[in-house]
């Protein structure tokens, strides 16, 4: 499913009649649930539900714990928190204020260059066509996206396919069969836990 945009009129700050600019700005199509993410890791893996809610609840401790201590955390290829501050009242010396009128305020969220990588792919208009159809990027586009998703995750699914591309999911599915038949990818599971693994050359190949 690829991400839908829209435009928001912005004033110009100038405040001098000048037309409003229009920005575009993605329009949710929702939240996802922590829940329904762990129970679709939990399908694709080993893990159940109960050990990745654990993990998560440790991480959100610790990362809690070294933001109050004064850290910055790194959370994997995501990304990184840190914590910032705010007085009670503006000064303009240092001195005027004392530790008991500083306190945390909010907990500030920077993505690594990876994840931002990661979040780039197909966006289509809100509402400009009475029914969505697949992006029409060449061959050589969809491999090389492919190949470059595949060099950094040890498997791709037909909804990451999607994202990845804009390929509707019979579209998608058509692209992966190819794909597979090419021998650049291999299958791997059915139904719900179906994903594709770059091929391991044989020992022909080789």
């Amino acid at each position: 499913m690829a991400a839908r945009y829209d435009f928001r009129k912005v004033p110009s700050k100038k405040g001098n009649g000048e037309e409003p600019k229009l920005y575009p700005h993605i329009v949710s199509g929702g939240t996802i649930r922590t829940r329904t993410i762990l129970e679709e890791i939990s399908e694709a893996s080993t893990f159940t539900v109960g050990d990745l809610e654990g993990v998560l609840c440790a991480l959100t401790e610790k990362i809690s714990k070294y933001l109050v201590d004064g850290y910055h955390v790194e959370l994997g290829k995501i990304g990184y928190f840190s914590a910032s501050l705010k007085a009670t009242h503006p000064v303009k010396d240092k001195k005027e204020i004392r530790a008991q009128s500083i306190y945390f305020d909010n907990v500030n969220f920077r993505a690594s260059m990876w994840f931002r990588r990661h979040t780039s792919g197909y966006v289509e208009r809100a509402g400009k066509y009475g029914s969505r159809s697949s992006s029409q990027l060449s061959e050589e586009e969809k491999l090389f996206r492919l190949e470059r998703y595949l060099n950094e995750n040890a498997f791709i699914t037909r909804s990451d396919y999607t994202r990845l591309t804009g390929r509707l999911k019979n579209k998608a599915l058509e692209d992966l069969n190819h794909f597979v038949s090419q021998g650049v990818i291999e299958r791997r599971g059915r139904g719900s836990l179906l994903v594709f693994i770059k091929k391991t050359p044989s020992k022909e190949e080789i």
